[in-house]
């Protein structure tokens, strides 16, 4: 992976972050020159038609395998700047070629999914797994909230995801700081639990997918991206909760929607770290996300394997420490999946 400037982290921690509805199809015929434009069908049937008259070459992506992502850098003729609409796999495609070409780059993502629109790291798929590669700030991040808020409810709901881990990756954090296994930031620490507190503060309104939720949550994935950045990691929001659902998709052979799957890890490991698996319940049930094993097709056998193997499949992926490093979940995996199936039918 690209090591970034001292400079280029400090743009990428303060991004420029633009918020307007219908603002996709301006913000592309305001851009002057050859323009690249890389998105998916969706959001592409839903933009101005008029805005593609700036544009010189349209791509559509559907996998971010190395191959793929070199093919589509060779395909493009020249152009002068790189704009990416749609989800994570059009936001990473995009950031992709504008790092290859050293290109301006704007970003449009027409869902809050994921935060691929403020991280600066592309998620690359090579050799089965996942391979973070360059660095990249994108030099506008215009996010139409009209255009979001078209995509499917459940979709942009489970954007929560990937802040509700914070509840479980500082308990994990913190553990690794206590076994000389990481260094714990106290300062950092906090700022991450703030966006959590936020986003406990707006549930409601992230379930009803209003406006004010839309812009939340992506700011609320910059600061976490931010916070992150200054850790040289990322421990603040990353932990066994997001192993163990790297776990079950490599146990399943599945994809998955991604904040929902991190959902159901965050109870999990909540249950297994006895740290308050009832606030991550309470979020998530007044976001509206659907996180429970019924919801997302895995049946409580599939759970109790994915926990009872977690122990090794960490260690072979070389992750960071977590409550899987000292607790025997091989044992305990009934009684943490009984906990859970009890929390999502008390939830009920």
């Amino acid at each position: 992976m690209t090591v970034p400037t001292e400079y280029l982290r400090q743009l990428a921690s303060t991004p420029d972050l633009r918020f307007v509805a219908g603002g996709a199809g301006p913000a592309i015929r305001a851009l002057v020159g050859r323009v690249a434009l890389i998105s998916q069908p969706e959001p592409l049937a839903e933009l101005d038609p008029t805005a593609l008259e700036a544009v010189a070459a349209t791509r559509l992506v559907d996998t971010l395998s190395e191959e793929a992502l070199n093919d589509l850098d060779a395909g493009l003729p020249p152009v002068e700047a790189i704009v990416g609409l749609g989800g994570g796999m059009a936001m990473d495609a995009a950031k992709y070629v504008a790092w290859q070409r050293g290109l301006p780059l704007l970003l449009l993502p027409s869902i809050v999914s994921v935060d691929a629109c403020v991280t600066n790291t592309i998620a690359v798929r090579t050799g089965g797994g996942i391979e973070y590669r360059g660095f990249v700030v994108a030099d506008a991040i215009v996010v139409d909230t009209d255009l979001v808020r078209r995509a499917p409810a459940r979709l942009n709901r489970a954007g929560v995801g990937d802040l509700l881990s914070i509840h479980t990756a500082l308990w994990d954090w913190q553990g690794g700081a206590a076994v000389g296994r990481s260094t714990y930031r106290p300062e950092l620490a906090a700022r991450s639990a703030a966006v959590l507190d936020r986003v406990d503060d707006i549930a409601a309104e992230i379930g009803d997918v209003s406006p004010l939720a839309v812009e939340a949550i992506v700011r609320a994935y910059a600061e976490v991206n931010a916070v992150c950045l200054e850790a040289g990691h990322s421990q603040p929001e990353e932990g066994s909760e997001h192993y163990l659902g790297y776990r079950l998709e490599a146990l399943t052979g599945r994809s998955f929607i991604h904040g929902e799957l991190i959902g159901l890890g965050t109870v999990t490991m909540a249950v297994a770290q006895a740290h308050d698996p009832e606030r991550p319940v309470r979020i998530l049930e007044r976001c509206r996300v659907a996180w429970r094993p019924d919801e997302l097709g895995i049946e409580p056998t599939v759970l109790e394997q994915a926990l009872a193997g977690l122990g090794t499949f960490v260690r072979e992926q070389r992750l960071p420490y977590s409550v899987i490093d000292q607790a025997d979940l091989a044992a305990q995996a009934d009684g943490i999946v009984a906990a859970v199936l009890e929390l999502a039918g008390d939830a009920t």
